[in-house]
């Protein structure tokens, strides 16, 4: 299985449009140890041809450009790309908006569990994804599904969805208690396995780790995981925002109850930190925080990143 990091920054990338935080000046100042980096969508291919995404970000575009492997094919029809499905974990802005970059006649079949379905198919503006080409298919929660592709066939890659503690999307909310924002379908990881076994699991929004989680990332290959926050106050400490990381749905990276230690005994092979707020100083490499993060035993997403198994 072939995994490449389309994005591996949280809404607004890094650096983000209209912020001046610490790490922010860093990358847009050219700081080679502050990479810049889109929003977070993964690329999963079993043959290197075929290609699934993992979020539609409202960076595909530049995604597209930046990875060749995406790119059409020159000797192929006058209009053809390697994509041939796209998975959506959520009905986050940050999940679906990039999907109205593939709406120029390519076929592809769209993945995607009910709670989403119905915010893609009840906004008109989706409309633009043309029904004769884009197929919508169900995506079961812990029933793993094999990926096809427009002509039904097979990509040598399963789903499965499970659910992962989550809210629904900013737009949904209508109160400011968290309990009422909780929502068991609007958040999910993903589980992606190979016809040899290989296992990924992309989990970009998480707001606590529990036992099935766990257990999940104890039987993966490697686990791209929520890196949102460093601290759960680190937004309203940097003047940026009145939100702890819990109220909007992300764990944070430290603390007794942060994913370090969340996932010390874990046995995973590979852990990699995805969905990097601006904030965090772990896209920054040379911080104390990147670096206790790689002595935990992770590593650090970047656009571009390729991990083969």
């Amino acid at each position: 299985m072939k995994v490449k990091v389309l994005g591996s920054a949280a809404g607004g990338g890094f650096p983000q449009w209209n912020c001046h935080c610490a790490g922010c000046r860093r990358a847009r100042a050219g700081d080679p140890a502050a990479l810049p980096r889109t929003q977070a969508s993964l690329a999963v291919s079993a043959d290197g041809v075929r290609w699934v995404i993992l979020n539609a970000s409202p960076d595909l575009p530049q995604q597209l450009r930046d990875n060749a492997v995406l790119h059409p094919d020159v000797s192929g029809a006058a209009r053809n790309s390697p994509i041939a499905a796209v998975v959506i974990s959520g009905g986050d802005i940050d999940c679906i908006t990039g999907l109205l970059t593939l709406r120029e006649g390519h076929e592809f079949r769209l993945y995607a569990q009910e709670f989403v379905r119905s915010i893609l198919q009840g906004d008109q503006v989706f409309n633009v994804l043309n029904p004769a080409l884009v197929q919508y298919e169900d995506l079961p929660q812990d029933n793993e599904v094999a990926l096809r592709d427009a002509q039904g066939a097979l990509l040598g890659l399963s789903v499965e969805a499970f659910a992962v503690p989550g809210k629904v999307p900013l737009y949904q909310e209508s109160g400011r208690d968290l309990a009422e924002l909780v929502n068991d379908n609007a958040v999910i990881g993903l589980s992606l396995r190979d016809d040899a076994g290989n296992m990924v699991l992309f989990i970009p929004g998480c707001a606590r780790v529990t036992e099935p989680v766990l257990t999940r990332a104890a039987a993966s290959n490697i686990m791209f995981f929520d890196g949102t926050l460093w601290q759960d106050d680190e937004m309203i400490l940097a003047g940026l925002g009145t939100k702890t990381g819990t109220r909007m749905g992300h764990i944070c990276v430290s603390g007794e109850d942060g994913s370090l230690a969340a996932f010390a005994k874990t046995m995973a092979p590979r852990k990699i930190f995805i969905h990097i707020n601006n904030t965090n100083p772990i896209l920054c490499d040379d911080t104390a925080q990147a670096e206790e993060a790689r002595k935990a035993g992770w590593d650090i997403a970047y656009d571009g990143m390729e991990v083969n198994i």
